[in-house]
């Protein structure tokens, strides 16, 4: 199975990736990491979100193609970023892109690896293009984003663990 992505893009602005081993099955870890209205339980950043109506008018479940808007909190600051499910491979790899891939902008992904009883869970954050406020606030407002998902990642492995664990 091909490992590029939809909406790839051959020289993203740039990206950053971790990995965290959980002594838990891959199953385990992956009902979490697919539940994105949970996220705001381990992520620094997000408290939460929705999952959009598709065209059915039955809301999103992480099937790709679905719509989730996350709802994000920094420094005082509130926004919502929807979201697009590009890749799911069950207890695999699960991929999801900021804007959709009408605007392609972030695209996170979370790819899981049985290690023993246990699962290596790495989480990448690649920013394929720069979103309007980027542009508007110049590299300042990139590297901004650049330490938060830094931050923001190690945040998320830890506690996705301490869960999977307790």
């Amino acid at each position: 199975m091909s490992k590029q992505l939809p909406g790839h893009v051959d020289n993203p602005v740039m990206e950053h990736r971790d990995s965290i081993d959980i002594d838990a099955p891959p199953s385990k870890v992956w009902g979490m990491v697919t539940a994105l209205d949970r996220y705001g339980e381990w992520s620094s950043e997000n408290t939460g979100g929705y999952w959009r109506k598709g065209p059915d008018g039955e809301p999103g479940t992480g099937q790709v193609g679905d719509m989730f808007v996350g709802i994000n909190r920094r420094d005082g600051e509130e926004w919502k970023a929807p979201v697009e499910i590009i890749r799911r491979v069950d207890n695999e790899d699960f991929a999801f892109v900021t804007g959709g891939l009408e605007y392609n902008i972030v695209l996170w992904r979370y790819q899981l690896a049985p290690k023993g009883d246990g699962t290596t869970l790495t989480e990448t954050w690649t920013l394929r293009k720069h979103s309007p406020r980027m542009v508007e606030h110049g590299q300042g407002e990139v590297d901004q984003r650049a330490h938060n998902a830094r931050t923001s990642i190690r945040a998320t492995l830890e506690a996705m663990k301490a869960a999977a664990e307790a």
